[in-house]
């Protein structure tokens, strides 16, 4: 999965998940369950309602997925350390 969710907006969806989770508390228990899902979008960092639109707030480098071999070319360090710093 490439990111599709931006780090603003991530902080937007952490605060607003905080929001509905309060509500489910005081009023209709279906807010705890919105509230998980879109914190659940916040800390994995992909969205399938923007993904199946094509939107993506993530800046190109936050987009590229760094494999997991420990093979590494050039531009995987660059990726690595550009991210990683």
């Amino acid at each position: 999965m490439k990111c599709n969710v931006g780090k603003t907006e991530r902080i937007i969806r952490i605060v607003a998940s905080l929001t509905f989770m309060a509500l489910g508390a005081g009023w209709w228990k279906g807010f705890y369950v919105v509230g998980g899902v879109v914190f659940l979008t916040a800390v994995i960092a992909w969205c399938p309602i923007t993904a199946a639109l094509g939107i993506s707030t993530c800046r190109e480098e936050e987009r590229e997925e760094i494999p997991a071999d420990t093979a590494s070319t050039d531009k995987d360090k660059r990726i690595r350390e550009r991210r990683f710093k």
